[in-house]
């Protein structure tokens, strides 16, 4: 048999493992190709865009914001066909491998300036919204599942948060979809509402980054706003965004024992919670490849050219991630949350944007 043959000869095995590698880059290839020329497309339509006054003053669409709305485009209109899906699951990976490398371009004392009052914020902000809505969805006699994944969703990190959360609170698949969809909805909008408010109302790049840093709930989306707005707003979003994820174990954890407790006192059946497995699984393990990196060069490892090589990675990076989002992003997933779900996301996570941007203005 297949397995037999393989402990019998660790030639075979070698041989196999290589086609294996083969297979998967040929697969891959359609996919990664498609994403590459959305990227190079946004990449060179945005500059061209600034001459008109509406893209240059108002609506400022860059690279990563064109990269994720012409990936929706195509999804959504032309379809993308099967041939090409293989190499369009790499975009966490490129999300995050952008975020580690975006460790050369801080010191740990820099980290330290911002980062520190990034946690009190949001450390608020993050337990707050998921209180409030596990609070929300017992008034709205939600099941405590369904409840767990939206608050979830709409306090940490979107996507990954409603993902890590469903299987400690026996999330059923439409319980995801809705979450999923209601912070997709909220997303799309932020990020073309978040760059006009900015400029609006003069907001310093520290103000926005913080602003989009808090307000945004999906990682991806927080980083395009970010960065739409400025190099210094993008780098600052990205700070706070990875203090979101930070706390994501912890909030994850704070939600599985309120929603065992809702489900113990309906009379629902008790789930049991291991608490440091929980936050050992949860834990994101791309924040310690991004501390590693701000620590060699805090200690002068980079010289001045390999930390601009670094950008120049870091947005490359960024860019074919979010064109790789945008074109597995389906408008019609979205009306997975119906009416219902589109308002009350959109009401809680309008109200928490609203507040992160009145603290920003009145206390940086």
């Amino acid at each position: 048999m297949a397995e037999q043959k393989l402990a019998e000869s660790p030639l075979e095995f070698t041989t196999i493992d290589k086609k294996s590698l083969a297979q998967e880059i040929s697969e891959s290839a359609p996919g990664a190709i498609l994403v590459i020329g959305v990227a190079l497309a946004a990449y060179f339509i945005a500059p061209w865009l600034k001459q008109y006054p509406l893209f240059k003053t108002y609506l400022s669409l860059k690279d990563f914001i064109l990269a994720i709305l012409f990936g929706i485009m195509v999804k959504n209109t032309v379809g993308v066909p099967k041939i090409f899906e293989a190499g369009l699951r790499f975009s966490t990976i490129l999300t995050k491998t952008g975020i580690v490398i975006m460790g050369a371009k801080y010191s740990m004392a820099g980290l330290v300036k911002v980062g520190g009052p990034a946690l009190l914020y949001i450390a608020i902000f993050l337990f707050g919204t998921a209180i409030i809505m596990m609070w929300v969805g017992k008034k709205l006699k939600m099941s405590p599942a369904l409840a767990a994944c939206l608050a979830s969703g709409l306090s940490v990190c979107g996507v990954s948060a409603t993902i890590a959360i469903a299987p400690a609170v026996g999330a059923k698949n439409k319980d995801m979809a809705y979450s999923i969809a209601v912070v997709l909805m909220f997303g799309l909008l932020a990020l073309l509402v978040f760059p006009i408010i900015g400029k609006t109302l003069n907001l310093s790049d520290a103000q926005y980054g913080a602003f989009a840093g808090v307000g945004i709930v999906n990682s991806a989306q927080v980083l395009a706003a970010g960065f739409a707005y400025s190099e210094e707003a993008g780098l600052i979003a990205g700070i706070y965004n990875i203090g979101r994820v930070l706390f994501l174990p912890f909030v994850v954890l704070m939600l599985a024992i309120m929603a065992a407790s809702r489900e113990a006192a309906s009379g629902g059946e008790i789930v049991k919670i291991n608490k440091f497995k929980l936050i050992v699984d949860k834990f994101p393990l791309f924040v310690i490849g991004f501390l590693f990196i701000v620590c060699l060069n805090t200690m002068g490892m980079f010289t001045e050219p390999e930390i601009h090589q670094a950008k120049v990675f870091m947005n490359w990076a960024f860019l074919l991630g979010f064109a790789s989002i945008g074109l597995t992003t389906r408008l019609a997933d979205l009306k997975a949350a119906g009416w219902s779900g589109f308002l009350m996301g959109f009401i809680v996570a309008t109200v928490k944007a609203g507040l992160a941007l009145a603290v920003v203005m009145l206390l940086m």
